[in-house]
């Protein structure tokens, strides 16, 4: 997963296949853990928000339930059904 920062877009947040997060911007690169901490490169300060964000990608195989977002899958309409 990738995504670029809201507030700087030259800026991008990437889960490296370690479970760390590579962010790239102007040819620099740094390395952080899912908390924004440095681990290592040119780049010393991350989001801890945006990587957070970024490494939380639940693996389907090993998740227990289904999602339970309303709207987005069968389980958010039996939460809501009083309002049809």
């Amino acid at each position: 997963m990738s995504m670029t920062h809201p507030f700087d877009p030259d800026c991008l947040y990437e889960l490296t296949d370690e479970g760390t997060i590579r962010i790239t911007r102007d040819g620099k690169t740094g390395f952080f853990t899912g908390e924004g901490i440095y681990l290592s490169g040119e780049i010393r300060s991350a989001d801890p928000q945006l990587c957070n964000w970024i490494t939380n990608v639940p693996n389907p195989d090993t998740q227990l339930t289904a999602s339970r977002i309303a709207g987005r899958d069968d389980a958010g309409k039996s939460i809501a059904s009083h309002l049809e």
